[in-house]
């Protein structure tokens, strides 16, 4: 096993801080910063089921087919479904888990992918390593999770990556995770299963926990190593179906199964892939000097050696970050807590290699679907460009509002909209919400694309330059059959479906966001904040 394998397993089992008793108060410590807690309605509870990695269109399939029954009689039948549910950009573990529990996006909540650097505190991180235990401190201390504002309550999270404010926070046993480094079927089912022992153990003890959340990697990790579509994973996904059905007999025993809000969803979804391209390599032929790994940067001090580097997730999109070399130094760069301008980036200065157009060198990869930067970035205006081979647009957004414009500037569109008969309604100069955006691209190849991209530029720690890669190609060679991160509908679109007191039932809504789960079970348990409650699902 070498360090970063180490490093990996480590962080899986979440041994050091969050493993010590006073480990969630230790990384809660913003918690005295929030309003105080109103105690929650008496009598309610609440589950959220993440299954890592689900499609959208495997789950609607295999439910359909009637290959999930534990789900469909318990959930699907019982409560509501959304149609078509949008995730988060960077389609990946860890910053599309935060708006299931914080209800932000991945821009913030400052956390643009699970490999980025923070220019201005000089922060390296890599959460595919034991770096993820700084993953509740990362994100900022006023987005409040669903357990601090149960404070007070017994709140319980099994497994998952943020935990910040639990009362209780469980890891998998190290013989399970010294056993999935096998990768085989056996040991990641296992994994799935004893999160449920975890659900079952606690909910034998008193007091009845007021709110758990439950994640299931294994879908995801089986999908990178066997495709996203394969058996195996068709497999796995009605293994999970045995266990939620196991989770519904817990809360039957227990008495609170008509009294529970029950959420099951994902992450985000999988597309499969046949050739793989490190990100790297075009950089480094154009001349950057392009740090290896962020996991094998000590020190922020390393990266002042370079002026580049990448931080992928998923495989399937990056983050890129640039800085300028300093004068009279020959080892050591500048710039890097200062963001490269828009035109900066279309002439980057090189020693020895002149200007490079870093737009165009990326953009000319056949494997980089999207290149997006930030264009404009000031306090009453924000601007994005995005950009395909030979396709150019600009996205707006109206800082006063939630309402954004898109305008293609040359070439095919690069989101497809043109061609689309809803979209392309509103390809007309005006600003609409980000939620007519939803509603009208929610059935093309790229939906919720415009709010998606304009978003993760939200965060300072963003890269300069954000790419997602081409249908069939990942960044980085891990001979995955699978990759995510990207814009792709089979990447962004999750399942999502809901069961519970006041949850209409046999109802299928249109259209809404993982983000919208948060304030759901705000507004469940009589907690005032319902800025971007999903429309239509409670009774009255």
């Amino acid at each position: 096993m070498d360090r970063r394998e180490a490093l990996r397993l480590l962080s899986r089992s979440g041994l050091g801080l969050a493993s010590l008793s006073g480990g969630v108060p230790i990384l809660s410590s913003c918690a005295s910063l929030r309003p105080a807690p109103i105690p929650p309605s008496p009598n309610r509870y609440g589950v959220t089921i993440l299954v890592d990695g689900l499609r959208a269109d495997s789950f609607d399939q295999m439910l359909d087919a009637g290959a999930l029954p534990n789900i469909q009689r318990h959930l699907a039948q019982r409560g509501t479904t959304v149609e078509s549910c949008a995730g988060t950009f960077p389609s990946t573990t860890g910053p599309a888990h935060l708006p299931l529990i914080n209800g932000r996006m991945p821009g913030t909540n400052n956390c643009p992918g699970l490999r980025w650097i923070d220019r201005h505190h000089n922060i390296v991180r890599d959460y595919c390593t034991l770096e993820t235990l700084f993953f509740d401190g990362d994100f900022p201390p006023e987005a409040y999770t669903l357990y601090e504002m149960l404070e007070g309550q017994r709140t319980v999270c099994i497994f998952d990556i943020v935990s910040r404010g639990a009362a209780e926070a469980y890891r998998p046993s190290l013989k399970t995770l010294w056993f999935s480094r096998s990768d085989s079927v056996e040991s990641w089912r296992g994994m799935d299963e004893e999160a449920v022992d975890v659900f079952e153990r606690v909910y034998g003890e008193e007091p009845t926990p007021t709110f758990t959340f439950v994640w299931m990697p294994a879908v995801d990790h089986l999908s990178h190593l066997h495709g996203s579509t394969s058996q195996i994973v068709q497999d796995q996904i009605v293994f999970v179906d045995r266990q939620v059905g196991r989770m519904m007999e817990v809360l039957q025993r227990k008495g609170i199964y008509d009294k529970t809000l029950v959420v099951l969803t994902a992450d985000h979804g999988l597309r499969d892939t046949e050739r793989s391209i490190e990100i790297r390599d075009p950089l480094r032929e154009a001349g950057f000097s392009v740090l290896r790994d962020l996991s094998g940067n000590d020190q922020f001090n390393t990266l002042m050696t370079h002026n580049a580097v990448r931080g992928v997730s998923g495989n399937g999109y990056a983050v890129l970050y640039f800085a300028r070399k300093k004068k009279y130094r020959w080892a050591t760069w500048m710039g890097w807590e200062d963001r490269p301008t828009f035109e900066e980036l279309r002439g980057f200065p090189l020693e020895g290699n002149g200007d490079v157009d870093l737009i165009e060198l990326l953009r000319e990869e056949e494997a980089v679907r999207f290149v997006a930067a930030l264009e404009v970035n000031e306090p009453d205006r924000r601007t994005v460009r995005l950009m395909t081979r030979v396709g150019d647009a600009r996205i707006e957004r109206d800082e006063g509002s939630e309402a954004l414009r898109y305008a293609v500037l040359s070439g095919p569109d690069p989101l497809g909209y043109s061609d689309d008969a809803e979209a392309s309604a509103l390809l007309n100069g005006r600003f609409h919400h980000k939620d007519t955006w939803f509603r009208a691209t929610r059935g093309s190849s790229y939906p919720d694309a415009v709010y998606q991209v304009c978003q993760v530029f939200d965060a300072e720690r963003c890269g300069d330059i954000v790419v997602s890669s081409t249908p069939g190609w990942d960044f980085m060679d891990q001979g995955h059959l699978a990759s995510h991160g990207g814009l792709e509908k089979d990447e962004l679109m999750v399942p999502m479906v809901m069961a519970g007191p006041g949850v209409r039932e046999g109802v299928t809504i249109p259209h809404a966001r993982t983000a919208d789960v948060y304030p759901i079970f705000l507004e469940f348990f009589g907690i005032p904040d319902l800025d971007g409650r999903l429309p239509n699902v409670f009774n009255g």
